[in-house]
């Protein structure tokens, strides 16, 4: 999903993505900027004197001149392989970010837990949700795809049919996020939010006529 569609050989900073338009290129910090930290004053009230590459579209100082605070031996030195990969699964990933948020002062560990949630968790499972329901299918032979399945059950050329989204995609972020909210006492809104989330998957993924019931169920 990475691989790049097109690459071009000229690159005109108006057309990237304004992110990167936020890094500054100063050779070193001034002292009003240390003074404002102090402060606790907002980023915008310091623009003028960062030296941002925002300010620098359109001229020639676009392209050169970017200065930087510390030097390095090699633009490429750094861990040969993320802890996103070497850690397995996504509770192990998050643990592990979290722990990072709270040694770190400057972090607030219950704010990165909201907005993992509300910004990333959530809406992936709330999309995974619309496209499971409204899913074509897919024949594991010839690569053919339906929008419901043949009266026949399988595929024209004989093969079964599988479908495109499957339950577990769906499912991935749904414990994660119920116990990361739970451990850091989130607001009662986004509990609810999630309480619905896991509501309808139970209504989509449980049927209500075969239950799995225990003897003790009847006592």
């Amino acid at each position: 999903m990475d691989a790049p569609l097109v690459l071009t050989t000229r690159l005109d900073p108006n057309e990237i993505d304004k992110e990167a338009h936020n890094i500054d290129v100063l050779w070193e910090y001034p002292l009003e900027f240390y003074l404002a930290t102090l402060e606790y004053k907002h980023p915008k009230e310091i623009d003028s004197i960062m030296d941002q590459v925002a300010g620098r579209i359109g001229s020639a100082l676009q392209y050169e001149s970017f200065g930087y605070t510390h030097d390095t031996r090699d633009i490429s030195e750094g861990p040969g392989e993320s802890a996103y990969k070497t850690l397995e699964t996504m509770i192990d990933k998050m643990n592990a970010q979290l722990e990072l948020a709270r040694i770190i002062r400057a972090v607030d560990a219950k704010d990165v837990v909201y907005r993992v949630i509300t910004k990333h968790f959530l809406p992936d499972m709330i999309g995974n949700l619309k496209s499971f329901s409204s899913q074509s299918l897919r024949c594991t032979k010839c690569g053919a795809k339906y929008r419901r399945i043949p009266l026949k059950g399988r595929c024209y050329c004989g093969n079964n049919l599988t479908l495109t989204v499957h339950e577990k995609s769906v499912k991935k972020y749904l414990e994660i996020t119920k116990e990361i909210s739970e451990k850091f006492d989130l607001d009662a809104y986004t509990q609810q939010r999630i309480g619905i989330v896991e509501e309808s998957m139970k209504s989509l993924f449980q049927s209500d006529k075969v239950k799995k019931c225990k003897l003790t169920d009847f006592m």
